[in-house]
Protein backbone atom coordinates (compact mmCIF):
# COMPACT_ATOMS: atom_id res chain seq x y z
CA UNK A 1 0.00 0.00 0.00
CA UNK A 2 1.47 3.34 -1.08
CA UNK A 3 1.91 6.15 1.82
CA UNK A 4 -0.61 8.44 0.79
CA UNK A 5 -3.33 5.52 0.90
CA UNK A 6 -1.86 4.70 4.62
CA UNK A 7 -2.46 8.35 4.61
CA UNK A 8 -6.24 8.16 3.84
CA UNK A 9 -6.76 5.69 5.99
CA UNK A 10 -5.52 7.02 9.09
CA UNK A 11 -7.23 10.33 8.34
CA UNK A 12 -10.26 8.12 7.59
CA UNK A 13 -10.55 6.82 10.92
CA UNK A 14 -9.53 10.26 12.37
CA UNK A 15 -12.80 11.79 11.40
CA UNK A 16 -14.91 8.99 12.37
CA UNK A 17 -13.45 9.79 16.17
CA UNK A 18 -13.02 13.61 15.55
CA UNK A 19 -15.68 13.98 18.75
CA UNK A 20 -14.70 11.35 21.42
CA UNK A 21 -12.30 13.12 23.20
CA UNK A 22 -11.22 9.84 25.02
CA UNK A 23 -10.09 7.84 22.00
CA UNK A 24 -8.49 10.80 20.51
CA UNK A 25 -6.21 10.88 23.69
CA UNK A 26 -5.28 7.47 23.15
CA UNK A 27 -4.53 8.21 19.96
CA UNK A 28 -2.55 10.76 20.93
CA UNK A 29 -0.17 9.16 23.45
CA UNK A 30 0.17 6.04 20.98
CA UNK A 31 1.64 8.40 18.55
CA UNK A 32 3.83 10.29 20.91
CA UNK A 33 4.98 7.18 23.11
CA UNK A 34 5.07 5.00 19.88
CA UNK A 35 5.83 6.30 16.51
CA UNK A 36 7.57 10.71 17.49
CA UNK A 37 9.36 9.80 20.25
CA UNK A 38 11.79 7.05 20.98
CA UNK A 39 11.84 4.12 23.41
CA UNK A 40 13.67 6.18 26.62
CA UNK A 41 14.32 2.51 27.74
CA UNK A 42 16.25 1.33 24.72
CA UNK A 43 18.29 4.12 24.42
CA UNK A 44 21.35 5.37 26.82
CA UNK A 45 22.81 8.41 27.28
CA UNK A 46 26.44 8.31 25.72
CA UNK A 47 27.40 11.46 28.29
CA UNK A 48 31.30 12.13 29.33
CA UNK A 49 31.79 11.18 32.44
CA UNK A 50 32.91 14.68 33.38
CA UNK A 51 29.34 16.00 33.31
CA UNK A 52 27.85 13.66 35.43
CA UNK A 53 28.73 16.25 38.35
CA UNK A 54 26.54 19.06 37.27
CA UNK A 55 23.47 16.51 35.90
CA UNK A 56 21.90 16.79 39.20
CA UNK A 57 22.09 20.11 40.16
CA UNK A 58 20.90 21.49 37.03
CA UNK A 59 17.90 19.00 37.03
CA UNK A 60 16.60 20.52 40.72
CA UNK A 61 17.35 23.97 38.87
CA UNK A 62 14.88 23.32 36.34
CA UNK A 63 12.41 21.45 38.49
CA UNK A 64 12.35 24.65 40.49
CA UNK A 65 11.41 26.88 36.83
CA UNK A 66 15.36 27.73 36.62
CA UNK A 67 16.52 28.19 33.31
CA UNK A 68 20.23 26.90 33.31
CA UNK A 69 23.47 27.84 31.85
CA UNK A 70 26.28 25.02 31.55
CA UNK A 71 29.62 26.60 30.53
CA UNK A 72 31.14 23.62 28.63
CA UNK A 73 34.31 23.90 29.02
CA UNK A 74 34.49 25.07 32.92
CA UNK A 75 30.94 22.88 33.94
CA UNK A 76 29.90 26.22 35.71
CA UNK A 77 26.47 26.63 36.36
CA UNK A 78 24.33 30.07 35.77
CA UNK A 79 20.63 29.96 36.22
CA UNK A 80 17.64 32.68 36.31
CA UNK A 81 13.60 32.11 37.29
CA UNK A 82 12.18 30.96 33.41
CA UNK A 83 10.00 34.07 33.34
CA UNK A 84 12.93 36.19 33.51
CA UNK A 85 14.71 34.50 30.40
CA UNK A 86 11.41 34.25 28.59
CA UNK A 87 9.83 37.42 28.73
CA UNK A 88 12.30 39.78 31.13
CA UNK A 89 9.54 43.26 30.50
CA UNK A 90 6.33 41.13 32.09
CA UNK A 91 9.12 39.59 34.72
CA UNK A 92 10.05 43.21 35.52
CA UNK A 93 6.64 44.77 35.68
CA UNK A 94 5.45 41.54 37.83
CA UNK A 95 9.15 41.57 40.33
CA UNK A 96 10.41 45.12 39.43
CA UNK A 97 13.86 43.35 38.31
CA UNK A 98 15.77 43.69 35.35
CA UNK A 99 18.02 41.43 33.96
CA UNK A 100 20.66 44.01 33.40
CA UNK A 101 19.99 43.85 37.57
CA UNK A 102 20.37 40.08 37.86
CA UNK A 103 23.74 39.97 36.09
CA UNK A 104 23.87 36.57 34.73
CA UNK A 105 27.13 35.18 34.39
CA UNK A 106 26.67 33.17 31.26
CA UNK A 107 26.68 35.96 29.31
CA UNK A 108 30.53 36.44 29.76
CA UNK A 109 30.90 33.25 28.75
CA UNK A 110 32.28 32.19 25.09
CA UNK A 111 30.67 28.56 24.70
CA UNK A 112 27.62 27.31 26.91
CA UNK A 113 24.45 25.09 26.78
CA UNK A 114 21.06 26.79 27.89
CA UNK A 115 18.61 24.05 29.24
CA UNK A 116 15.23 25.25 29.84
CA UNK A 117 12.32 23.60 32.33
CA UNK A 118 10.09 21.22 30.80
CA UNK A 119 7.37 22.79 28.43
CA UNK A 120 3.59 21.59 30.17
CA UNK A 121 3.20 18.30 27.69
CA UNK A 122 6.73 16.96 29.06
CA UNK A 123 5.66 17.31 32.65
CA UNK A 124 2.27 16.06 31.88
CA UNK A 125 4.48 13.00 30.57
CA UNK A 126 6.85 12.40 32.92
CA UNK A 127 2.96 12.44 35.54
CA UNK A 128 1.64 10.14 33.21
CA UNK A 129 4.71 7.86 32.94
CA UNK A 130 5.00 7.37 36.54
CA UNK A 131 1.08 6.61 37.13
CA UNK A 132 1.29 4.29 34.17
CA UNK A 133 4.06 2.43 36.27
CA UNK A 134 2.57 2.12 39.68
CA UNK A 135 1.49 -1.65 40.81
CA UNK A 136 -0.91 0.27 43.45
CA UNK A 137 -4.22 -0.07 41.27
CA UNK A 138 -5.99 2.31 43.31
CA UNK A 139 -3.73 4.79 43.05
CA UNK A 140 -3.18 4.48 39.88
CA UNK A 141 -6.70 5.02 38.97
CA UNK A 142 -6.84 8.10 40.55
CA UNK A 143 -4.19 9.40 39.21
CA UNK A 144 -4.82 8.84 35.62
CA UNK A 145 -8.48 10.27 36.41
CA UNK A 146 -6.93 13.31 37.77
CA UNK A 147 -4.45 13.58 34.48
CA UNK A 148 -7.52 13.44 32.54
CA UNK A 149 -9.69 15.77 33.93
CA UNK A 150 -9.74 19.50 34.46
CA UNK A 151 -6.65 20.93 36.45
CA UNK A 152 -4.46 18.10 35.90
CA UNK A 153 -1.19 18.66 37.77
CA UNK A 154 -3.04 20.67 40.86
CA UNK A 155 -5.20 17.44 41.37
CA UNK A 156 -2.13 15.11 40.59
CA UNK A 157 -0.44 17.20 43.29
CA UNK A 158 -3.11 16.93 45.54
CA UNK A 159 -3.27 13.07 45.40
CA UNK A 160 0.49 12.20 45.42
CA UNK A 161 1.04 14.89 48.68
CA UNK A 162 -1.99 12.56 50.34
CA UNK A 163 -0.49 9.36 49.56
CA UNK A 164 2.20 6.59 50.70
CA UNK A 165 3.86 7.35 47.37
CA UNK A 166 4.88 10.91 47.66
CA UNK A 167 8.84 9.76 48.34
CA UNK A 168 8.72 7.25 45.18
CA UNK A 169 7.10 10.33 42.57
CA UNK A 170 9.95 12.51 43.73
CA UNK A 171 12.95 9.68 42.79
CA UNK A 172 11.04 8.85 40.09
CA UNK A 173 10.58 12.46 38.74
CA UNK A 174 14.31 13.21 39.71
CA UNK A 175 15.38 10.54 37.75
CA UNK A 176 13.43 11.65 34.59
CA UNK A 177 14.70 15.02 34.92
CA UNK A 178 18.36 13.84 34.88
CA UNK A 179 17.86 11.65 31.94
CA UNK A 180 16.07 14.55 30.24
CA UNK A 181 18.60 16.86 30.74
CA UNK A 182 21.68 14.14 29.86
CA UNK A 183 19.72 14.31 26.71
CA UNK A 184 19.83 17.41 26.16
CA UNK A 185 23.65 17.79 26.87
CA UNK A 186 24.51 15.06 24.87
CA UNK A 187 22.71 16.75 21.80
CA UNK A 188 24.35 19.78 22.35
CA UNK A 189 27.91 18.24 22.29
CA UNK A 190 27.94 16.42 19.68
CA UNK A 191 31.08 17.70 18.23
CA UNK A 192 32.49 16.45 21.68
CA UNK A 193 31.25 12.88 21.22
CA UNK A 194 32.84 12.46 17.81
Amino acid sequence: MKAADLLDDILLILREVKEDKEVLQKILDFLQEEVIMPDEEEYTVQLPERYNAVVKEIAGNIDAGQVCFLNTDTLEIDDMPYGLYSNPEIYEMETGMTLEEFNPAYTQWEKYITIEPPESNESFKIRSKYADQLDNSRLKTRLVNALNNRRPFANFKLIIENSDARKDWFSFKDKYLQDYVKALIEIEIQDELQ
